[in-house]
């Protein structure tokens, strides 16, 4: 409909034209002086109407080529998470208003997987943990490859009790992975919230790490809040 008006404005504004060359012109192109017009308008913007829409498309193409840059920018290839460079962005656009909720999860004894059966199998963890969550958060939530094994999780408009509840979720289905006959995978999460532990996203960051170093240390394989 924008394109078909567009074509409307352009044939008017041709119209608009060739009457102004009546007056430089010896004669009209055409007897009739109306059908002068009116050809000479649609020639005009049909001429300038196929131009636009040769720029449009290749302008649309420059634009998903920008886009899709920008994404594998801050795209995790392995896991397809976003990656520590999205996360650093997005945490100094965080506004400390209403409430939400960070996961710090780690990989109990990754290291093994790949010292013991190759870095390869320890990609094939990594993938499958990453596949897991996508199947827990919201399309709200934001999950971040924050470093080798590491996975953060920011939850928006997410009291504690329900970050937890969704921690807890993550990490009995990750128990439950088939990971054939390889050791079972097993995470260790901290969680914390705003307000409740900090008041920036910073403070809350470093409860949240603080808390899992807990969950590690406390035998993993469990859930840390502050």
């Amino acid at each position: 409909m924008r394109k078909l008006g567009l074509l409307i404005a352009m044939i008017l504004t041709g119209i608009f034209y060739s009457i102004i060359l009546l007056y430089f012109m010896d004669k009209p192109l055409f007897n009739n002086l109306f059908l002068h017009c009116l050809i000479m308008g649609i020639l005009y913007g049909l001429t300038n109407f196929i131009i636009f829409l040769i720029y449009d498309k290749q302008l649309d193409k420059i634009k998903r080529l920008n886009y899709q840059l920008k994404s594998s920018l801050l795209m995790d290839n392995m896991t397809g998470l976003l990656n520590r460079r999205a996360f650093d962005q997005d945490i100094n656009k965080v506004i400390n208003y209403g409430v939400y909720s960070l996961i710090f999860l780690d990989i109990d004894n990754f290291r093994d997987f790949n010292n013991h059966f190759g870095h390869a199998i320890g990609d094939m963890v990594l993938k499958k943990v990453g596949k897991t969550i996508k199947t827990c958060v919201r399309a709200t939530d934001r999950v971040y490859r924050y470093g080798g094994e590491e996975i953060v999780l920011f939850l928006s408009d997410c009291e504690k009790a329900n970050a937890i509840k969704m921690a807890e979720k993550i990490r009995s289905k990750i128990c439950q992975l088939d990971n054939g006959e390889f050791p079972q995978v097993t995470v260790s999460l901290g969680v914390s919230s705003y307000p409740d532990d900090g008041r920036s996203i910073h403070e809350v960051i470093a409860v949240s790490d603080k808390a899992l170093l807990k969950a590690k240390l406390s035998g993993k394989n469990c859930t840390i809040s502050s």
